[in-house]
């Protein structure tokens, strides 16, 4: 069963009990209440009852006056009004009572009685013996009825008490039970959730920490037919997809291992194969060209000229090939640079391949980054070479190094990001996506020359920092390539050689 429903039954089995005992409680309560009621009635039934008519009587027998005979009836009327009360109706009181009602209807009589005895007393000159008997015999009747009365009002208060003290015990034993109840409520509720919730939340615990440990064969088994049960099955899916997963990446890292033994094999034929042949075409070429160039046409002198400028290109494609593998290979070594610093440095090489031109370098103060400092100072000078390539048929060429804050596009977070710009020729962004794949190039050979490698081994490095690389253009109106660099963990940032106080 799922947890969900166990715990929805358990509370509504608690509840439940709650409100039966709290019913019977109430109950019960209630009929405490009444029975306090009936002892009151019946602990005022002998005063104002049986004491005050002896009272009264007594009174009248002392001094007969019409006011003690009124006095007398007032008793003897309260005391019927109290004996008439409902109370006791279906307790074992009603036959009590029923008898105190008998008792108190022959009291008229019996009074009436005692009053003519007392009024012949007085009346006659002299004792009469048996006006005295008579009058003595209705006196013992007379109080042997009030002597009833308090007997059966000191029984009526006996059997109010003892109907309390089972009330009283009831009502304990229902709060007993509650308490017991909801203590095994409770316990069973622990049960479960110990059971059926941590038990399993300790065995997920333990596979979540098997799994981090690298026991990618740890599974937890758990069968239970809940929501726990569920996660841990779909944990156990998990683990074996990870475990799938990870022998496919160790297949895929053996024929990475294969192909970058492969690759380095490959660059040590370019490196060494392959220049050779190079070197022989151009030797032969330029062998040619010095001992028959007297003798040869323009014609063919041209062709060898076009023949030495492929040898030419030809190494240096093969030089951005053998950079761009060892970007792509290379361990990393971070350091806090000041890139402004090392962009001056980038600057006055590439200032000194263009001897002829106007170049203004504009470098923003104080970028300090988190990098590796040779491939960062090879991103600068691609992108500085770029720069002033796509920028030589404009009089003053302007190279700008700056950053700026711009939102992530993955994660949505502030940036920071370093952007290098030109006023040079520009692209259509239409051909955007062709920038950063090695041997393609936005303009022609002939406007521009170039291998069509340098924007992709710029995006390797960027890549491999953690970064992006962007660009924006416009034809005829410059280009700016932007990159950003997010912090790695990493030392503290040192204070600035050149910071001012």
């Amino acid at each position: 069963m799922l947890i969900r429903k166990q715990q929805t039954l358990i509370a509504a089995a608690a509840l439940l009990i709650v409100l039966v005992v709290s019913g019977l409680w109430i109950n019960s309560n209630l009929a405490f209440r009444t029975e306090l009621e009936r002892n009151r009635m019946a602990a005022q039934i002998g005063p104002v009852g049986a004491s005050q008519l002896r009272v009264r009587t007594f009174e009248f027998l002392a001094q007969p006056t019409p006011e003690t005979r009124r006095r007398w009836y007032e008793s003897h009327a309260r005391f019927g009004a109290m004996l008439a009360a409902p109370l006791m109706d279906g307790t074992p009181g009603e036959a009590i009572i029923s008898a105190l009602r008998a008792r108190h209807a022959q009291l008229p009589e019996l009074f009436e009685a005692l009053a003519r005895q007392r009024l012949l007393e007085d009346d006659a000159s002299a004792p009469n013996p048996a006006v005295l008997g008579q009058a003595r015999a209705t006196s013992v009747q007379f109080m042997d009825a009030t002597q009833q009365i308090a007997e059966d009002t000191l029984t009526l208060l006996e059997l109010g008490q003892a109907r309390l003290g089972r009330l009283q015990r009831n009502e304990e034993h229902l709060m007993a039970g509650l308490i017991v109840l909801l203590m095994l409520a409770l316990g069973l509720q622990f049960l479960i959730v110990r059971r059926q919730v941590l038990e399993p939340l300790r065995a997920l615990e333990r596979g979540a920490r098997a799994i981090e440990k690298g026991e990618y064969e740890h599974r937890i088994g758990m069968h239970a037919h809940n929501e726990l049960g569920t996660v841990a099955r779909q944990f156990d899916h998990m683990a074996d997809a990870l475990g799938e997963t990870l022998q496919a990446l160790h297949q895929q890292r053996s024929q990475l291992e294969v192909a970058n033994r492969e690759l380095e094999s490959f660059s040590y034929s370019v490196s060494h194969d392959l220049r050779a042949p190079l070197r022989g075409i151009d030797g032969w070429a330029a062998a040619l060209d010095e001992d028959f160039g007297n003798t040869l046409p323009a014609e063919a002198k041209d062709y060898i000229a076009h023949i030495r400028g492929e040898c030419t290109r030809m190494n240096q494609l093969v030089d951005d090939l053998l950079q761009l593998a060892r970007v792509t290979r290379s361990t990393l070594d971070f350091e806090w640079l000041e890139l402004d610093r090392l962009a001056r440095e980038v600057a006055e090489r590439v200032r000194a391949a263009w001897p002829d031109r106007d170049i203004v370098f504009e470098i923003e103060a104080d970028l300090t980054v988190w990098g590796d400092r040779r491939l960062l100072d090879i991103v600068l000078t691609n992108l500085f070479d770029n720069a002033c390539k796509f920028t030589a048929r404009v009089p003053q060429a302007r190279i700008v190094l700056g950053s700026r804050v711009r939102t992530d596009q993955a994660s949505g977070v502030a940036v920071k990001a370093y952007y290098v710009q030109d006023n040079g020729a520009g692209f259509d962004m239409q051909y955007a996506r062709r920038l950063f794949t090695p041997f393609q190039r936005m303009h022609s050979q002939r406007d521009f020359p170039g291998t069509g490698i340098g924007l992709a081994i710029v995006h390797r490095i960027i890549q491999r920092h953690g970064g992006q690389l962007d660009a924006e253009a416009k034809p005829g109106e410059g280009a700016c390539f932007g990159f950003t660099l997010p912090l790695q963990p990493g030392p503290a940032l040192p204070a600035r050689a050149d910071a001012r106080p």
